[in-house]
């Protein structure tokens, strides 16, 4: 182990040496170009430089003292151990020091810290006017026009880049755009997109209607479609016809064929008659025996008998009704109904 410390310690000392003749050598060529070109912030630093290699060669010839005690450590003394560790380190950072230094100096001497103070100095541009391409106050003169408007000078300021390559962006969305909807035919067009829209619309509102089909009254009651008019048919068939006969021609109660009604003709009407009755006429409610559906169902069969001819039609009753609300007929058949 001694053998391994003592000679490691003798090869970077030889390096040291070497490290120092260098620098040394630049030292001196630096002082001769110091002769022709003075420079107190380059001394200086020289200086501190020079002072610093110095303040390590001093180090170096330190010894450090010895233990009082005895101990080995790998076969050799622990003090001497200690010791050569201690001086390999500090050669060390001995030769991480002469490095450095002999990089400053070669920047120094081709120029770049002169460069970097200059730089350093310059006003600073921020990114958002090298961005925009802003011209310096000071510059403006090389792009003022020739234009003068009542003392006000004109500048040929160019575009910023950002509206430049927004524009460019525009163009090239648009060429994907057209190729895409309508050269390509890949993407739908606009008939595609509007049958799509429709037909999702469809489904949207049978689910509402199928969602609020037992929501229905007098005021938002429509017209079924041709299978809810077949359920009002079964259901007139099987509740309403004692009183109305089968094919609507009026018995008991009023013909619902014609256009003469005693409580209104409308859609609106009828549903109304239905779900709560006229107890005064012998009509009773069926709101009670019929889900609002199925009411909305049965005044919509009714409304589909207008026109049609039953085998016995009953004469006329109560006031001419006609969609859209024309004028009535003044002539009124007083009838149980």
């Amino acid at each position: 182990m001694l053998i391994v410390l003592v000679s490691l310690s003798l090869i970077l000392l030889l390096a040291i040496f070497i490290l120092g003749n260098t620098l040394l050598q630049l030292s001196l060529a630096y002082r001769d170009k110091l002769r022709e070109k003075r420079s107190g912030v380059t001394s200086k630093v020289m200086l501190l430089l020079l002072g610093a290699t110095l303040a390590s060669h001093r180090v170096m010839a330190e010894d450090a003292a010895p233990a009082p005690v005895q101990k080995f450590i790998s076969g050799m003394p622990s003090d001497k151990f200690y010791a050569l560790i201690g001086i390999v380190g500090l050669e060390l950072l001995v030769i991480i020091a002469l490095v450095l230094v002999i990089r400053t100096m070669v920047r120094i001497m081709s120029g770049k810290v002169e460069v970097e103070a200059v730089r350093a100095l310059a006003p600073k541009v921020s990114f958002w006017d090298r961005f925009n391409k802003v011209v310096p106050i000071e510059k403006e003169k090389d792009i003022m026009l020739d234009h003068d408007y009542d003392g006000i000078r004109e500048l040929d300021n160019s575009l910023p880049p950002w509206w430049k390559y927004g524009f460019y962006l525009t163009i090239v969305v648009a060429v994907v755009y057209l190729w895409y909807y309508h050269g390509g035919g890949n993407g739908p067009s606009s008939y595609d997109e509007y049958v799509a829209e429709v037909q999702k619309g469809e489904e949207v509102k049978a689910a509402y209607l199928a969602k609020t089909a037992n929501n229905v009254d007098e005021n938002t009651v429509q017209m079924a479609d041709a299978a809810g008019i077949a359920a009002g048919q079964t259901i007139f068939q099987s509740t309403c016809s004692p009183c109305h006969a089968k094919d609507g021609g009026g018995g008991v109660g009023p013909n619902l064929t014609d256009e003469y009604w005693l409580h209104g003709g409308g859609l609106k009407d009828v549903f109304k008659s239905i779900k709560y009755g006229w107890a005064d006429k012998g009509m009773k409610s069926w709101k009670d025996d019929f889900s609002p559906n199925q009411i909305a169902q049965l005044a919509s069969y009714v409304k589909s008998l207008k026109g049609t001819h039953p085998a016995a039609p009953k004469d006329k009753q109560g006031e001419l009704y006609i969609e859209g609300g024309a004028a009535k007929d003044s002539t009124k058949v007083v009838a149980s109904k």
